[in-house]
């Protein structure tokens, strides 16, 4: 069974075929899709496919292009398999258009420098959210201590990122967890005990694994725990569930109170924003930091840690596709230069 995410977007993605369609043949006739029409859609996807904030088009990645296609084509064969034969005179038209090639895979992984002062901004998160206003100053003319942004979290956040960077857990993985799965949930037998663990992670193609917590991890999440979720559920008119909730002073937030994984996308950023703001050297500098960079960290780190063992990085990462075993496991730049650097 689809989850509701992935429902959601197969719709977004149908319905811009059918906005192309509309646009370019004045009506919606399935019987005048031809492959014509689905490689031009393609072509325009991966041209103009993307609208930006601002408004304008920008391109397509071809990985999302061809997800396209994918949907395009399981709904076409479902029209095959079960309307009749003349509404699609010329048989399924996805069988005739070709996929993007997709580019080789960029390695993302940060390298050990990186990972320090990324885990140093973390340790002073909260400082950076404190108000600093003249209302907020205490007598002494400094801010009071804890004294934050109404909608910030940096305990939460804080969690997210040292969680990912620990486990190698996609942002959908993370933002479907639920309370339940931590074992144990108690901030303090997560501080004292050295195997927690996140039970029964759902992950792509239906799997379910479970991943170890290391003291940063457990750590992060007992501080979470302690002094931030129980508010934001308490704000909550419904049954909150998840792991990671989304702030109770947003009024648009969920009813659930869960973070969406394009929020989880938005605070592994902003903490990449505020890094950069306090390094200096470009061999430390992330640019945009992403989701997915913490895993491919997480996962070169244990392909070291475990002598490159197959067998526990399928088991951790919830992945056996060797293309991507091969590419998670790629050192970083300065490290595979090091390599050579001697011989």
């Amino acid at each position: 069974m689809r989850s509701p995410e992935v429902s959601a977007k197969i719709s977004r993605h149908l319905e811009r075929l059918r906005a192309w369609i509309i646009a370019g043949l004045g009506h919606q006739r399935i019987s005048a899709i031809t492959a014509r029409e689905l490689a031009a859609w393609r072509d325009h996807l991966a041209a103009a496919g993307w609208q930006r904030k601002d408004g304008s088009a920008a391109a397509m990645a071809p990985a999302t292009v061809n997800n396209h296609l994918a949907h395009a084509s399981a709904l076409f064969s479902w029209i095959s398999a079960h309307a009749p034969a003349a509404l699609l005179p010329g048989g399924d038209p996805t069988k005739r258009v070709e996929p993007l090639r997709l580019p080789a895979p960029e390695v993302r992984a940060l390298n050990a420098a990186q990972v320090r002062t990324v885990k140093n901004v973390l340790d002073r998160l909260e400082s950076f959210h404190q108000l600093t206003g003249r209302r907020h100053r205490g007598d002494g003319g400094r801010a009071a201590t804890g004294a934050t942004h109404r909608h910030a979290r940096p305990l939460r956040d804080r969690a997210i990122v040292h969680t990912m960077l620990g486990t190698g857990l996609r942002r959908a993985e993370i933002a479907g967890l639920d309370l339940a799965q931590l074992q144990p949930r108690d901030p303090e037998q997560l501080r004292r005990v050295k195997k927690a663990k996140l039970a029964g992670v759902r992950g792509k193609g239906r799997t379910s694994r479970s991943v170890f917590l290391g003291l940063d991890v457990r750590t992060a999440l007992a501080d979470y725990l302690e002094h931030e979720r129980d508010g934001d559920a308490a704000g909550s008119s419904a049954e909150c569930v998840a792991l990671f909730l989304a702030a109770s002073s947003i009024a648009a937030r969920r009813p659930d109170g869960r973070l969406s994984p394009r929020s989880i996308n938005t605070i592994v950023a902003e903490i990449g924003a505020i890094h950069d703001l306090q390094v200096t050297g470009a061999d430390r500098q992330l640019g945009t930091m992403r989701p997915h960079d913490l895993r491919h960290t997480f996962a070169y780190l244990l392909s070291q840690a475990s002598g490159h063992n197959r067998a526990e990085l399928e088991r951790r990462l919830g992945h056996a596709n060797e293309r991507y075993l091969r590419l998670y496991t790629n050192p970083p730049e300065d490290i595979a230069a090091a390599y050579v650097e001697d011989l």
